[in-house]
């Protein structure tokens, strides 16, 4: 993951052709929220490192990098999706230094704001942090309501989750849909599958849905077909972890490692996998 740039979701298209696995996290100083007009059109971006200490980000629920990642990391990861309207939070923990002589360990979080055809960096600070790692061990929760959030249709028509076996079971069910379909390479059981989510991210970063849907099948079916020659690695239902994100409105499912269901570890192929409730069923969402 070092040094990577892209979007939350290894099935955004214009970003996968490059980059199909995703998987990805006392003094604080604070950036706090502007008060600042948003332009439309831009992108959210999280910028971050982690260098000599035992520490986790989280973007509204979501883990960006996590406590058992003990390397070395900087990265750059694209929010819009993630942006709820209201509250979001950055929830951070500095827990120790990772060695007792490390020379300057610290850990950083800041999202910015960045027009088209600029760099996060250059762009409007939001929120963020930096934590000292020579100093105590410490954990915050830092709070922002952006002015203005992508124009996503999830956050608007989610239902609040209560997640229950049975929705267990249903989602399991999405994944060996998906699953299968990936391996018969069944392109218009994988479309009526990721509709929504490729629909999703062409509203969130401002582009046209018939353009993403055209690259999300040119990609399936030039890429990602080619790419794993029809074999998935098997999954372990049992080892399945559920994660409830973004005001409980999304499930983020994984293995007890932290990896996607949907792999082909051989080949370094992932997809994240996140589903929701709309009008009582279960999509993939994200």
């Amino acid at each position: 993951m070092d040094n990577f740039i892209c979007r939350f979701s290894c099935f955004h298209f214009k970003a996968l052709l490059g980059n199909f696995c995703l998987w990805l996290l006392f003094l604080f100083v604070f950036i706090t929220p502007s008060n600042a007009q948003v332009q439309v059109g831009g992108d959210y971006s999280l910028v971050y490192s982690k260098d000599g200490v035992i520490g986790s980000i989280e973007f509204n629920g979501i883990t960006i990098l996590s406590e058992s990642k003990k390397e070395n990391v900087a990265g750059q990861v694209s929010m819009n999706v993630w942006i709820l309207p209201g509250e979001n939070k950055i929830k951070i923990k500095g827990i120790r230094k990772r060695k007792k002589d490390e020379s300057a360990p610290y850990l950083s979080a800041i999202l910015y704001l960045a027009q088209k055809e600029q760099l996060a960096s250059d762009g409007q600070k939001i929120a963020g942090f930096e934590w000292d790692g020579n100093l105590s061990p410490a954990e915050q929760e830092i709070i922002f309501t952006p002015t203005e959030v992508p124009p996503c249709e999830l956050w608007k028509v989610a239902e609040k989750i209560q997640l229950t076996e049975e929705d267990k079971e249903t989602i399991q069910k999405l994944i060996v849909d998906l699953h299968n379909a990936l391996q018969r390479k069944d392109e218009k059981k994988i479309f009526e599958l990721m509709e929504f989510k490729t629909k999703e991210y062409a509203r969130a970063y401002y582009d046209s849905p018939e353009e993403d849907i055209k690259n999300f099948k040119m990609t399936i079916r030039e890429n990602i077909f080619k790419m794993i020659e029809g074999k998935l690695d098997k999954i372990d239902f049992k080892k399945l972890q559920y994660q409830l994100i973004s005001d409980q409105k999304v499930v983020a499912v994984t293995s007890q490692s932290g990896y996607s269901p949907i792999t082909n570890k051989a080949k370094g192929f992932s997809i994240p996998l996140y589903f929701s409730k709309v009008n009582g069923k279960w999509i993939i969402s994200r």
